[in-house]
């Protein structure tokens, strides 16, 4: 077996954009690792380590051949009777098989099958060197990595993000004779630009790190991403203030830099009269910065900046960030003081200027559907008719803003800013910013009566819309978001417990779409369907099972929270020992009933019970009903399945004992109007039947 060794592969180039940086580093692992997996090279095709900075995509793979194993090969050629003729002389099929396993046809053997005898050869295929492998696999890995934002530069033909301008091949302490991008492979990487310019030799691929960390290079971004979290705690306790790092913007950061160093700055505290929320979306997204917070969490005139260089004049590279920042929050002052001077009320006709879909209108139109959708919602979620109205006038009139046209993601969150500047009651400026959560997976939902009933009415007047247009989600297409809105209206649902339910809010929905797009019955079924599919996911994410969902939806739908208690409660119920002879007995009870001929048998004739199972099971029925009636009343499941439990014993005795499907037809339809009642008792919840393993 030949010698393993470390494989460095590093592509140097022109600083690549951050958001990309993960993405082509995970492209370039998974391609170059499948490629020599299959090549026999290494084992894993998934254990490469991946190495990312603005100049630089790297992988190490351990353990890397330097040449294939030979491989054993059988070979199978034509049939025995037409590789010879009839003077048993080898034909041009048997000849030219022989050449290509590089044997006579003397040499070749026989393979017998059930087909007949075939000529047949056991040949030795030698390993091709990794040397010569490598550059077919890189090839082929970056022309799979070509995407939309790809270049071409010089004269060469290979496209790729950004130009490359130097390329490092070692195995172990070897470096290997690859060629691409027109550049020759070699052992040397590029240190920092400032700190540690020009090439580093790397001797051995298990050295990488280390020289780029004494070029002022953190190569592993992980390490780089830990390295500024820690940076910006420390800064921001020193100062006696709070960091809200998000995860995204450390990313940015890291991707941004191959040597982070972090500094703290500060800005007039007069801009704090600007939304805190516009002035960290300004110092976020414009300048990749790190708002600062105080002990009662509100907005400090401070921010925390990461810089690519440890600078010997620190107070000049915070000046540098501080007259930087200061334009951008200046704008923001700006947009603030501008909108203001136009109240959200005025700006409703601008919103007919703006299109929300070719058959359904403009954003305008889209307000007016929400008005009355939203006076039609408002009793369900026990919210004040008025105000969810006068919040749905003017939920969508912020997005004609300058702030908002400047930082969309604010939309809904200016809205409350300038309602609340409007002199607009307190519960409807909520209501417009809450209507929009949850924004994404995992955020948080709309805590107000009149931000849920919002929530609702917006994403059900899109779905029921965008499927009436004839533009539902196709594959990976989903231009309109609308099954991340489904899920929101499954989640707002089930937070809310109202008792309205899908079905019913879709018909509310399409009542008032009526009047500007037909809504045909097919429609409706295909959002609702559309919504469960949707709910089953966030069933499962919850940790309910697939059979559960299925058997509490074979039962009936209800309201979402009604469902999701039914789920939880069976799906605990399943896992006790009582569960199975239940669940068994509903399911044989249901194979019966099919199997009659008619599905009415009316009431029980108790006096018609003649053998003493049938009375025992008859009287613990009776039992059970009145105190189950009482626990689905008030949607006490466990409770009512705990209930259901105690017929456990009578049901086993009854289907022991008694024959239901005997020839007497009064003493059959009575004895299968036992078993009606029995399902029917638990019908309500869920159909057990669909529980049976």
């Amino acid at each position: 077996m030949s010698d393993r060794h470390d494989l460095l592969i590093e592509l140097g180039c022109e600083e690549l954009p951050a958001r990309l940086l993960d993405h082509q580093s995970r492209l370039l692992a998974e391609g170059l690792g499948r490629r020599l997996a299959e090549a026999g090279l290494i084992e894993d095709a998934m254990s490469a380590e991946r190495m990312a900075t603005p100049r630089r995509l790297a992988v190490r793979f351990s353990k890397v051949l330097v040449r294939q194993p030979d491989r054993e090969l059988e070979r199978k050629g034509p049939p025995e009777k037409q590789a010879f003729d009839d003077q048993g002389l080898p034909t041009r099929a048997a000849e030219g098989f022989a050449r290509s396993v590089g044997r006579s046809v003397a040499e070749l053997d026989r393979l017998e099958t059930d087909q007949g005898r075939w000529l047949y050869a056991r040949i030795t295929e030698s390993g091709r060197e990794l040397a010569e492998l490598l550059p077919e696999c890189l090839e082929a890995t970056v022309r799979d990595m070509a995407g939309a934002r790809s270049m071409r530069w010089s004269d060469r033909s290979e496209r790729f993000l950004r130009p490359v301008r130097w390329l490092l091949a070692l195995h172990g302490r070897s470096v290997l004779p690859l060629t691409a991008f027109g550049l020759e492979a070699d052992c040397y990487t590029h240190g920092h630009r400032i700190h540690g310019p020009g090439r580093h030799a790397v001797s051995d691929s298990g050295d990488y790190e280390r020289v780029l960390a004494e070029a002022h290079v953190l190569v592993n971004p992980d390490q780089r991403r830990q390295t500024i979290r820690e940076q910006v705690e420390q800064l921001a306790k020193t100062a006696g203030l709070s960091a809200h790092a998000p995860a995204e913007l450390i990313d940015e950061n890291a991707g941004l830099t191959e040597w982070p160093v972090a500094v703290i700055g500060r800005f007039d505290p007069g801009f704090l009269a600007v939304p805190a929320e516009a002035l960290m979306c300004s110092m976020q997204q414009h300048q990749k910065c790190f708002p600062l917070y105080q002990d009662d969490g509100q907005l400090a005139p401070a921010f925390i900046a990461i810089a690519n260089i440890d600078s010997r004049d620190e107070a000049a590279m915070v000046a540098g960030f501080e007259r930087v920042i200061r334009p951008r929050l200046a704008d923001a002052r700006f947009f603030w003081d501008q909108d203001r001077k136009t109240p959200l009320a005025a700006r409703s006709e601008r919103l007919e200027q703006v299109l929300f879909q070719e058959k359904l209108g403009s954003v305008g139109a889209k307000t007016q559907r929400l008005v009355r959708l939203a006076a039609d919602l408002a009793p369900q979620f026990d919210a004040d008719i008025e105000v969810v109205q006068r919040a749905a006038s003017l939920c969508k009139s912020d997005l004609v803003t300058e702030m908002v046209g400047e930082f969309p993601e604010l939309q809904g969150i200016m809205g409350m800013h300038y309602a609340r500047h409007d002199g607009e009651p307190e519960q409807v400026a909520c209501a417009i910013a809450s209507h929009y959560q949850p924004r994404q997976a995992g955020d948080s939902l709309p805590e107000d009566p009149a931000g849920c009933v919002l929530a609702i009415a917006d994403r059900l007047d899109t779905l029921v819309g965008i499927f009436a247009a004839g533009q539902k989600p196709k594959g990976g297409k989903d231009p309109f978001a609308l099954r991340r809105a489904a899920l929101a209206v499954v989640r707002v649902f089930e937070h809310s417990r109202t008792r309205l339910t899908i079905a019913e809010a879709i018909d509310l929905a399409a009542a008032v779409l009526a009047d500007q797009i037909d809504i045909p019955d097919s429609v409706k079924a295909e959002v609702h369907t559309f919504v469960l599919e949707r709910l089953k996911s966030h069933a499962a994410e919850q940790g309910i099972e697939t059979n559960c969902f299925q058997a509490v939806a074979a039962a009936r739908l209800g309201s979402i929270a009604d469902f999701l208690d039914r789920a939880r409660a069976v799906q605990s119920f399943a896992e006790q020992p009582e569960a199975e002879s239940l669940i068994a007995a509903n399911k044989r009870a249901s194979n019966l009933l099919k199997q009659a001929d008619d599905d009415t048998f009316g009431e029980i004739d108790s006096f018609s019970l003649s053998d003493d199972e049938e009375k025992a099971l008859f009287e613990a029925i009776v039992k059970v009903e009145s105190r189950l009636q009482k626990q689905l009343e008030h949607s006490e499941y466990t409770a009512a399945l705990a209930s259901l439990a105690t017929l456990r014993e009578p049901v086993d005795r009854f289907f022991d004992a008694v024959m239901v499907m005997c020839e007497d037809a009064d003493l059959r339809r009575n004895r299968l109007a036992l078993l009606a009642r029995l399902r029917g008792l638990i019908a309500d919840i869920a159909d057990l039947a669909r529980l049976g393993r």
